[in-house]
């Protein structure tokens, strides 16, 4: 699983340089393109405070990122493959309760089902020491987006963390 979160951002950063950040038509501005990239992906209410970071649309995954003041970071990937939302979801399934990622110091502390685009998921919730020597607590979960398997990160600080809003987040997924 720790290759998994570099998979991720590695799949970011690299989709990031080869698109410059521009979607076609939209010019350059960032939250308008976070905006209509997210609109491939599912339609939702953004936890308050979250502001727009990156969107883009390459290689078959369409990601977007959003971010807010205290150190919160929400990503949401989309791939156009099947077989990369059975294999994210074979990854998360292995992890259970007690589960670590030694690389990000993230132990799994809880999963739970939830219905997301009318679909049963798990999400996991894990918690642990961030890249600031910061307790964080990071909710993960796959779901059918629009066009394809969606992997939702979620990450906060733990003493921000705040399971009411994790939730309306979640229930605003359509």
């Amino acid at each position: 699983m720790k290759q998994f979160g570099r998979f991720v951002l590695t799949l970011g950063a690299a989709l990031l340089l080869l698109t410059g950040c521009r979607y076609s038509g939209m010019g350059t501005d960032p939250a308008r393109i976070v905006a209509k990239t997210a609109e491939k992906i599912a339609d939702f209410t953004l936890p308050p405070g979250y502001e727009p970071e990156f969107g883009l649309h390459a290689l078959g995954y369409t990601v977007v990122a959003y971010h807010d003041d205290e150190a919160g970071h929400l990503y949401l990937v989309q791939s156009e493959s099947e077989a990369d939302g059975t294999a994210l979801q074979e990854a998360l399934d292995e992890m259970v309760p007690g589960y670590q990622d030694e690389e990000r110091e993230l132990e799994v502390v809880e999963k739970w089902s939830f219905t997301l685009r009318g679909q049963e998921v798990l999400v996991t919730i894990s918690e642990g020491m961030g890249g600031e020597d910061e307790m964080m607590r990071q909710a993960t979960a796959v779901f059918q987006g629009k066009a394809g398997p969606t992997l939702l990160i979620l990450r906060e600080l733990s003493h921000h963390w705040d399971e009411a809003a994790v939730q309306a987040f979640l229930n605003s997924i359509r």
